[in-house]
């Protein structure tokens, strides 16, 4: 009889201990009458349901469970010959292929990569069932999600802290990619948490949701993206587990939501980190954790600044929505593919002018993202065009010239961290609907390539002195205007001082630069070009390749010629029938070397040439202009 009732008071004591966490959470944001709503009236939203079934069902035929053992960094999952990223075939865990040049790669770090994206898959198709189950009611949504949940916290101890890079993770790689992970968990736990019982909460939130947040909470300690997606996903477990101390650290914390906004926002809108990528994957680590504490009532009255970031991109691309790629951005970003960003921009600025420039975004496209479905308009209004002005993002030191057929890029600005290419007064140049002279950007961070070309100097349109780095610096506006801008830099290169003034006209573009010092230098003035030489003013002759130089050995076909004050060189353009024609001059003589060199992907070659001057100062005057125009008068533009 003793035993009975011990038996029995251990039953209910486990029992109200598991009672003690919300049942229902209630809202993070979603308005789930209005999905509904627009599940039943729309097409768009119909598709989005059926494209969420799918997946999932295509996620179940392919996986029974997650894989065990270590998780790998997908910077890694890169061809270490073009850059390409690696195909990914969940029947071969050990089998890797380059889409380019067909080269299997097997063996870590690309098994541990495989078995990273495969913890993506699973965990999205369980967030994905969440929200059909709260769509449907049908049960093979709640079991597979439950069932997912109940498995990470039966084996969450059976993952050993490991990573290298982004700091440590226990079921991924990196505490990045293990906070990501975790907000995605969360909120399919948010969807079905009601239908759980008392015992498999506790059993989530004591054995997955709660050391991992522990665990992530433990190395939060900068303003950056990764530790913003940290604070998403300790936060919203605070939410779902009712411990305030979380919710307030990732909130209000020295390195918390606030202060993150606060701090890495420049005023002008921009994220401090200078990518337009790593702008936009802040924007999505920030939106999680600002929904639910708008839901719950949270005090955000400090916090406008976050949606600027939502505004400042709007005037940052060039005429055909594309991105300057600079620094670790990805090359070809696209403002029109960034719609769900904006799809809950306009939830949160209803009454502002996102909506129409949302509507624009979707003007060659159907509504198909989660987002549109969980928080974005019913109605769009009339498509409104994107800014086409010039601009200036003082604060971050970047202007954009513009008029109707020329777009140039010009950077100046504070150093941006890690992810920043130390690339001060680089240009990019855009001219009939393409990117002519481009930043290359960034491909996988784990393959050579990316140092030893991406971010090399050689790979920039800029001066760069004695073949090396620039220093972590910032250069100055000296003036700006719309049709011109003026910066220098005086940190760069120890003792030198660089200007470069760009001033567009309406077919061309005058690029003076000019160096100074008490000492002699090597000069070397880049430009990369999407196109072909076929002909060039002077006679060119073949050289060996250069050895010195950061990304300098990536400089092939290389021909040689001095020049005495003046050099034209015309290009036949790769991705338009126009022809690109470059005036060089100089006061003193100095040397032309072309050649070609990687795009992005590196299995697509274009050309290149530099203007090398050595001596303690120099001085270019050179335009650009396309076929069909005449170059303008370069002479007074000062």
């Amino acid at each position: 009889m003793i035993r009975i009732l011990f038996l029995l008071f251990s039953f209910v004591a486990s029992f109200s201990m598991a009672a003690d966490y919300p049942s229902d959470p209630g809202s993070r944001g979603v308005d789930w009458t209005l999905v509904k709503q627009k599940v039943n009236d729309y097409t768009w939203a119909r598709s989005i349901v059926n494209d969420l079934r799918k997946e999932v069902q295509r996620t179940q035929n392919q996986f029974q469970h997650p894989p065990f053992g270590k998780t790998g960094w997908w910077h890694n999952y890169y061809c270490s010959e073009d850059a390409h990223r690696l195909d990914f075939h969940p029947e071969k865990p050990h089998e890797h292929i380059c889409p380019s040049c067909k080269k299997v790669y097997s063996g870590p770090p690309y098994d541990d990569c495989w078995n990273s994206i495969v913890h993506v898959y699973m965990v999205r198709a369980s967030e994905y069932a969440a929200i059909l189950y709260r769509l449907t009611g049908e049960s093979q949504y709640l079991d597979y999600t439950r069932n997912l949940l109940l498995w990470y916290a039966d084996h969450y101890d059976e993952f050993e802290v490991h990573g290298e890079h982004a700091g440590k993770g226990r079921i991924r790689s990196q505490s990045l990619d293990e906070a990501t992970q975790l907000v995605s968990m969360v909120r399919a736990y948010w969807e079905i948490c009601p239908m759980l019982t008392p015992q498999q909460r506790t059993h989530i939130l004591e054995d997955y949701f709660l050391p991992d947040a522990e665990f992530i909470l433990s190395q939060t300690r900068a303003i950056h993206n990764i530790h913003s997606w940290h604070n998403a996903a300790v936060g919203l477990v605070g939410f779902v587990s009712d411990r305030n101390d979380l919710i307030e650290k990732a909130i209000d914390g020295p390195y918390g939501l606030k202060q993150q906004i606060a701090k890495g926002i420049q005023e002008d809108g921009f994220w401090y980190e200078g990518s337009i990528g790593y702008h936009f994957y802040t924007i999505r680590s920030l939106e999680p954790l600002y929904l639910a504490a708008r839901a719950k009532k949270y005090d955000l009255s400090e916090m406008g600044k976050f949606l600027q970031m939502y505004t400042a991109p709007l005037s940052f691309s060039f005429g055909n929505g594309e991105f300057p790629s600079t620094n670790d951005g990805w090359p070809g970003t696209n403002i029109r593919e960034m719609t769900a960003y904006y799809e809950i921009a306009a939830h949160l600025m209803p009454d502002s002018e996102i909506p129409g420039y949302l509507a624009n975004m979707y003007q060659d496209r159907s509504r198909s993202t989660l987002d549109a479905l969980l928080y974005g308009p019913t109605e769009l209004p009339a498509p409104k065009p994107f800014p086409s002005e010039s601009v200036l993002f003082e604060k971050s030191g970047i202007a954009i010239l513009k008029n109707e057929n020329i777009n140039t890029y010009m950077k100046y600005g504070p150093y941006g961290g890690g992810h920043d290419h130390k690339d001060r007064l680089n240009m990019i140049f855009y001219a009939n609907g393409h990117v002519l002279l481009p930043d290359l950007g960034t491909s996988g961070y784990g393959i050579p390539l990316n140092s030893k070309w991406f971010r090399a100097p050689a790979s920039h349109n800029m001066l760069i002195v004695d073949g090396k780095y620039q220093a972590a610096c910032s250069g100055d506006l000296v003036g700006f205007g719309p049709s011109h801008v003026h910066a220098q830099v005086t940190k760069a290169y120890t003792g030198v001082t660089i200007e470069r003034y760009l001033s567009l006209h309406s077919n061309s573009l005058s690029d003076h630069i000019k160096a100074a010092s008490q000492e002699e230098h090597i000069y070397d003035l880049f430009y990369h070009i999407r196109g072909r030489l076929i002909d060039c003013s002077v006679p060119l002759q073949s050289v060996p390749c250069l050895t010195s130089g950061q990304g300098y050995d990536m400089l092939s076909d290389l021909q040689k010629a001095e020049i005495k004050n003046s050099v034209r060189l015309v290009f036949d353009l790769r991705d338009t029938t126009s022809q690109l024609v470059m005036m060089c001059q100089n006061p003193a003589p100095f040397v032309l070397y072309t050649g070609t060199c990687p795009d992005n992907p590196a299995d697509r070659k274009m050309d290149f040439f530099f203007l090398r001057n050595t001596s303690k100062s120099c001085q270019w005057t050179n335009n650009i202009t396309i076929s069909g125009g005449k170059p303008d008068d370069t002479s007074a533009v000062r």
